[in-house]
């Protein structure tokens, strides 16, 4: 049989499933979220049903790129010691290999472990260019460019075709009327064949579909391969249907660029000449699906060896005897998001201030709203980015006729803005906009650097009205006191009330940082925490609440107030709110507690110089310095976040006070004893272990994979859309994940790289139940994309393979 009689039978298949196939590779792609609600996202959060190591096989196989370091990492971990021989022979113990380290270490200094490239592409049967640039590269170009073009909100005032008739057809017609496409793509006839192609994305795709006749499995290798090629884009058309699946919204974005991408795999079948064809079917058979050997390649046991190192000093700090605690009465309780950069705050208050207790929660503070502003601005989502919001606060000043006074004068403060705006990204902007600002920005530019800029001021009363975001209509007493009761049985405080309890959220206060809010609060949807500690403590001080509470079986007693913060983790310095409605009786302890968040702050500060490289300041210079990077507009690492993340620990305080865990760890409270029925234990599980495991495998991809998942070079980054997000450089490829700025100091990675460890102070028989119930939680678990543990006695053990295994902890031995 003729290569042209394969060829005819070949491009007349359309397989069972074609659509299926298509929707799970789609499915396989993690959503991503705006600049201005920039949360982290677990970008394997797609491939979480398939074993870590088996996705690892498929991304290199489909991708081209490992979900690893590469072998020199960790030929110099083994070298200075972080992995140790007992690591090793632990890691192949569990990947039941018989090699001895001696091995490794030999497989280490000679392996190759580079990924060949996707063969099954109709694209990779063309010629380079003149530049040395594939067809492959610059039609991956052309469909970044498209999305660029049409998500560019900035740009829709002049470009009558953005925003309308959905992406797919936006691109059609863009590329329709691109003269220049034959050459610019290296596909010869490409215009001609896209004038034949249906306006319909779903259409256009099973038209492609049939010219291509794959498999199932085979089609939906090549979708990723596609996907993958656009990854930034990809995850941003993700997070669009992800975000209108939230609100009950229909939305296909991610299909439209599927479809967008299978077009030009047609048009390339359509244009190409006899030999491409040949070679092509010659090759594309290795589309199918990859089938590694489930037991992982030996690049595996090295990281799984670099991962044991940690735990078992983490395990070692966890069970050795618990250093002394205060004795006497607590007279302050403070809740402070689970964050790790928390952590650090928590110890140094609690050295310094015995007679205060702290707690660890999810920085939202289980309030699930978003916040409208007076003004014409959208709502501001302050919850994780996984939860819809049902309710709403709304900005008050007092009366309704307040309220309308001044939302008008702020909405004319923001037109004003908005015009600036709106001439500094439109087309014609210029010269005449430079001459025009150019002066005023250079002064707030060297205002702001320089530590000019005036002082804000004091935030005033929390004064507003929470609603339901459907309808409008307010809460009643009853529903905000079921808000508060699931906040306190959330972090296990039902009882024990201290006199002064205050909620601590979080922020961070950065100028020209397009990823400032990948510094703020994840759980409050990558905004700044106050807002929310603002309204639990007024929720948790209104008297109609309490008296709803009691019937809740919550009783508080009256001489319990509580107060908000935030804690600043750029400075380490923390703001209470609201402190003029403290009752006078509570007024020593809030002086004490402000007195121990300043000298808790000293503390953080000179725990945090060295990892800033401000070590030998004054605790007064350092202080200064630490503000003064927030506003140098050419600081590109003002703090470092949440780097080096790599456990959280659900337990009672108690197990982890006085414990110096090197803000490392996530602290969530949780008090087995008041969860009989595990409720709470399977809410801690789908919530705030989920979001710490979205910011683990974030920080974890950046470093790892940087080229597909981190955001490049912050020096070379513009802004899409206003806050879609990045480039870089003159690259149409959005860039996701983090900057390398925020993982590297140009010497070393300052992230170490390691799957989340999760350990849990429960029953087994509880936890394993949970398992049973979420198939989400049991997949990460199953699959090692994060490991499982609990406390037991005075030892941990590990869940793996369906049973228990006590974690050795013994002191760390020379090779």
């Amino acid at each position: 049989m003729s290569s042209m009689t394969i060829a005819r039978k070949a491009l007349q298949t359309v397989p069972d499933g074609w659509e299926e196939a298509l929707r799970g590779a789609c499915a396989m792609i993690a959503p991503v979220w705006p600049l201005d609600q920039w949360i982290a996202v677990n970008p394997f959060w797609g491939m979480k049903h398939l074993p870590v190591q088996w996705a690892d096989a498929v991304l290199g196989h489909r991708g081209g790129f490992s979900m690893l370091m590469p072998p020199a990492f960790y030929r110099e971990a083994w070298r200075g010691g972080r992995i140790s021989r007992e690591d090793l022979q632990a890691s192949l113990r569990e990947h039941d290999l018989p090699d001895r380290p001696e091995d490794l270490v030999s497989w280490l200094d000679r392996g190759s472990h580079r990924n060949a490239g996707f063969a099954a592409t109709i694209m990779r049967t063309y010629p380079l260019n003149r530049e040395g640039e594939s067809a492959l590269e610059r039609i991956r170009d052309q469909v970044a460019g498209g999305c660029a073009a049409f998500f560019d909100q900035h740009q829709a005032g002049w470009s009558v075709a953005a925003g309308t008739g959905g992406l797919f057809r936006f691109w059609l017609e863009s590329s329709r009327a691109d003269l220049s496409l034959d050459t610019s793509t290296g596909v010869a006839g490409a215009r001609k064949a896209l004038a034949q192609v249906p306006d319909d994305a779903t259409e256009a795709a099973r038209q492609a579909v049939e010219t291509l006749g794959l498999g199932a499995d085979a089609l939906q290798a090549l979708a990723h391969f596609w996907l993958l090629q656009v990854n930034g884009w990809a995850s941003w058309c993700r997070g669009v249907d992800w975000r209108a699946g939230l609100e009950n919204q229909a939305s296909d974005c991610l299909w439209d660029l599927l479809a967008m991408a299978l077009v030009w795999e047609q048009t390339g079948v359509r244009c190409a000449n006899t030999n491409q064809k040949a070679n092509w079917l010659a090759r594309r058979h290795g589309a199918a699906a990859a089938n590694p050997d489930t037991r992982g390649s030996r690049l595996w046991v090295w990281q799984r060896a670099y991962e044991i190192g940690y735990q078992r000093t983490l395990c070692r700090t966890l069970t050795q005897p618990a250093p002394a605690t205060h004795a006497g009465t607590t007279d302050v309780q403070a809740v402070f998001c689970i964050d790790v950069r928390s952590e650090v705050m928590r110890r140094h208050l609690e050295d310094r201030c015995p007679q205060v207790q702290t707690l660890g929660f999810a920085g939202f503070f289980g309030l699930p709203v978003e916040h409208l502003a007076h003004g014409p601005s959208r709502p501001v989502r302050r919850l994780p980015g996984l939860l819809a919001a049902p309710f709403r606060w709304l900005d008050s000043a007092g009366s309704l006729a307040e309220d309308h006074h001044l939302s008008r004068q702020l909405n004319q403060r923001e037109m004003a803005r908005a015009s600036v705006r709106g001439a500094k990204y439109g087309s014609l902007s210029t010269f005449t906009l430079v001459e025009t600002t150019g002066l005023a920005w250079a002064w707030k530019l060297v205002k702001d650097s320089l530590g000019l800029k005036g002082d804000k001021a004091s935030a005033g009363a929390m004064e507003g009205r929470l609603v339901h975001a459907i309808g409008g209509d307010p809460l009643t007493d009853r529903e905000k006191a079921a808000l508060v009761a699931g906040m306190l049985r959330g972090m296990s405080l039902t009882s024990g009330f201290a006199p002064l309890l205050a909620f601590v959220g979080h922020g961070s206060h950065t100028d020209n940082n397009p990823h400032h809010a990948g510094l703020e609060c994840g759980a409050c949807g990558g905004q700044a925490g106050a807002t929310n500690a603002r309204l639990a403590a007024t929720l948790f001080n209104d008297p109609q609440v309490r008296a709803e509470l009691a019937g809740l079986g919550i009783r508080v007693p009256d001489y319990t107030w509580a107060v908000a913060a935030e804690h600043c983790t750029l400075t380490d310095q923390v703001t209470l709110f609201d402190t003029d409605r403290v009752p006078q009786t509570h007024l020593s302890r809030l002086a004490e507690l402000e007195e121990g968040f300043g000298e808790a702050g000293k503390a953080v500060r000179r725990e945090r110089a060295a990892a800033l490289g401000l070590t030998g300041l004054s605790d007064e210079q350092l202080e200064a310095q630490l503000a003064g990077r927030g506003r140098n507009w050419s600081e590109v690492r003002p703090e470092w976040g949440l780097a080096n993340n790599a456990a959280i620990v659900f337990a009672q305080r108690s197990q982890t006070r006085g414990r110096n865990l090197g803000g490392r760890v996530f602290l969530h409270d949780y008090n087995a004893a008041t969860d009989e029925d595990g409720s709470v234990l399977e809410s801690l599980l789908t919530a705030p272990m989920v979001v710490a495991n979205w910011i683990n495998m974030q920080y974890f991809a950046s470093v790892t994979a940087p080229e597909v998942y981190g955001a490049g070079n912050k020096l070379l980054h513009s802004v899409v859309g206003g806050n879609v997000g990045v480039i870089e450089g003159n690259s149409p490829q959005l860039r996701i994940g983090l900057p390398l700025q925020s993982v590297h100091d140009g010497k070393l990675w300052r992230h170490e790289p390691m799957r989340l460890t999760v350990i849990i102070d429960a029953p087994a028989q509880r936890i394993e139940a949970v398992l049973q119930r979420q198939r989400d939680v049991a997949e990460l678990v199953d699959n090692q994309w994060l490991f499982l543990m609990r406390l037991s006695g005075d030892g941990v053990e590990q869940y793996r393979d369906g049973h228990w295994e006590r974690v050795a902890t013994p002191a760390r031995q020379a090779r």
